[in-house]
C-alpha cells in the first residue's frame, strides 16, 4: 500500500518537474530564437525595404516594356545576403546574389509567394556538396493598378546562427533529461522521507489494532458463553422482556466478535504475518456446504438461492479463504437484498489463452450500488448506506477483507451494479493449470 503512495507522490513530482522543465524549454526557446535571429531579421527587412525603394521604378518599367532584356545577376561570394528583383512571371532582372548554384532553388521556393509587411521564412537550400544552408528570406510586393507586377526577394546565410540554435537545444534538452532523471530521484526520497512517519503511525495503529482485536477475543468469548448459559438455565424464570435484551446481546456480541475477527484479519494481513495455506480441493464440494448452510438464512428471509456449479472442479488454493470470500460476498448480497429477492452464486471455470481462470460470481437483485460510490467500495470501513449498514450489523470491512483474499490469490474482483436492479460481484482467480 505504501509503496503505491510513494510511486504515486513520485510520479506527481515528476509530472510537475516535467511541466517547470516544459515552460521552461519553450521559454528559452522562444528567448534564444530572438536573440539568435533578430539581428538577421532587422538586416533581411532592411534589405528588402532598401532594393525595394531603390528597384521599385525599375520594376514598373520593366513591366511596360514590350521586348525585355534579361539583366545580369551579379555575383558576391563573399556577402551574407543577396537579394532578386522578379517580374509577375517569376523570372529575375536584376540582383545580386551569392549563391549563384542556388538560384534555381531559391527561385522555385519563392515562386508564388507575395510576402506580407514583416513577414520572413527560414528556408534551407542542399548544397551541391550536400551542406545544408539555411537561408532567412523576406519581400516585399509590387502593386499597379491593383495587379501584382513582381516583387523585391532578399535574403541572409543565417547558417551559423542556426547551428549555434540546434546545438544549444540539444544541450538543453540533454541536461532536460538528466535533470528529470535526477529529479524523479529526489523526489522518490522525499517520498520517502516523507512516507516514514506515517508508515511507522501505521504500524504502531496496526500493532494496537491487532492487539486489542486479540484482547477483545477472550473476553467478547466469555460473555457469548454467559449469556448462552443464563438463557438456557433461568428460561422459564425470565420474563419476555429479559429474554428479548439476552437475544439482543448475542446479536451485539456476535456482531463485536465479527468485527473483531475482522480487523485481527486485516492487521495480520498488513504486517504480513497471514500467510496463505494453499492445498488442492474441489470447488464445487465447498460451493455445495456453503449453499446448504446460506438456503436456511435466506429462506428466514425469504430470499431465493440459486447455485450454478459444475458437478466437480479442483483449484490449487487457500479453502478457508476461498470460503471466507464467498461467504462475505453471499452475506453482502443477502444484506442488501430485499425479502422475495434472488441471490445466485455461479462457479465455472475459463480459459483465457493457454491459462485457465476460476471464476466466481455473486449475482443479487438487491437495491445496487451507485457508480459514484463503486470506486471505494474495497475501501475499509465505508459503507454506501451507513444508516441500513449499522441495522443490519455491518462494519465496513468484508469486502476489504474480499479483496485481500483475492489479491493474496493473484486474481481480480470486479463489480457491476446498477441502482435498483442489483449487483454482481465477479472474481477471477488462477487455477494452476495449463493447456499444452
Amino acid at each position: 500500500m505504501f509503496e503505491k503512495i510513494r510511486n504515486r507522490l513520485t510520479l506527481l513530482f515528476s509530472i510537475l518537474m516535467m511541466l517547470f522543465l516544459f515552460l521552461f524549454i519553450a521559454s528559452s526557446y522562444f528567448i534564444l530564437s530572438f536573440a539568435l535571429y533578430h539581428d538577421s531579421k532587422s538586416a533581411v527587412q532592411s534589405l528588402t525595404a532598401h532594393e525595394w525603394e531603390e528597384h521599385r521604378h525599375e520594376l514598373i518599367k520593366w513591366q511596360k516594356k514590350s521586348k525585355k532584356k534579361r539583366v545580369k545577376i551579379d555575383i558576391k561570394q563573399h556577402e551574407r545576403a543577396f537579394y532578386y528583383v522578379i517580374d509577375k512571371d517569376g523570372q529575375p532582372f536584376d540582383g545580386d546574389e551569392i549563391f549563384p548554384e542556388l538560384r534555381q532553388s531559391i527561385l522555385t521556393r519563392i515562386k508564388g509567394w507575395q510576402p506580407q509587411p514583416s513577414e520572413v521564412r527560414i528556408e534551407p537550400f542542399k548544397l551541391p556538396d550536400g551542406k545544408t544552408l539555411y537561408i532567412m528570406l523576406s519581400g516585399h510586393s509590387e502593386y499597379e493598378g491593383g495587379q501584382y507586377i513582381g516583387a523585391v526577394y532578399a535574403g541572409v546565410d543565417i547558417t551559423q546562427q542556426h547551428d549555434v540554435f540546434e546545438r544549444l537545444m540539444m544541450i538543453l534538452a540533454l541536461l532536460s533529461i538528466v535533470f528529470l532523471v535526477l529529479s524523479s530521484l529526489l523526489g522518490y526520497y522525499m517520498a520517502s522521507r516523507a512516507m516514514e512517519p506515517i508508515m511507522r503511525s501505521f504500524a504502531r495503529q496496526r500493532e494496537f489494532v491487532a492487539d486489542a482485536s486479540h484482547e477483545l477475543r477472550t473476553p467478547l468469548s466469555v460473555i457469548q458463553s454467559s449469556l448462552e448459559v443464563l438463557e438456557s438455565e433461568n428460561r422459564e424464570g425470565l420474563s419476555d422482556f429479559s429474554r428479548q435484551l439476552i437475544v439482543d446481546l448475542k446479536d451485539e456480541v456476535r456482531m463485536m466478535t465479527g468485527l473483531v475477527g475482522h480487523l485481527l484479519t486485516l492487521a495480520r494481513a498488513d504486517s504480513g504475518v497471514l500467510q496463505l495455506r494453499k492445498e488442492t480441493f474441489d470447488l464445487a464440494i465447498l460451493s455445495h456446504q456453503l449453499a446448504r448452510t446460506f438456503q436456511t438464512l435466506l429462506a428466514k428471509q425469504a430470499q431465493l438461492f440459486e447455485l450454478e456449479v459444475p458437478d466437480t472442479l479442483t483449484v490449487y488454493a487457500d479453502a478457508e479463504r476461498i470460503k471466507q470470500l464467498l461467504y462475505i460476498l453471499l452475506e453482502n448480497a443477502s444484506k442488501y437484498t430485499p425479502a422475495g429477492g434472488r441471490i445466485t452464486l455461479e462457479v465455472s471455470e475459463e480459459r483465457k489463452g493457454k491459462e485457465h481462470r476460476v471464476r466466481l460470481a455473486v449475482r443479487d437483485t438487491g437495491i445496487g450500488i451507485a457508480p459514484e460510490q463503486q470506486a471505494r467500495i474495497f475501501d475499509r470501513f465505508y459503507r454506501v448506506d451507513k444508516v441500513r449498514s449499522r441495522r443490519i450489523g455491518g462494519t465496513g470491512l468484508g469486502l476489504a477483507i474480499a479483496e485481500w483474499i483475492v489479491q493474496a490469490h493473484e486474481g481480480s474482483i470486479e463489480l457491476e451494479s446498477e441502482l435498483g436492479k442489483g449487483s454482481t460481484f465477479t472474481v477471477f482467480l488462477p487455477s494452476n493449470r495449463k493447456t499444452g
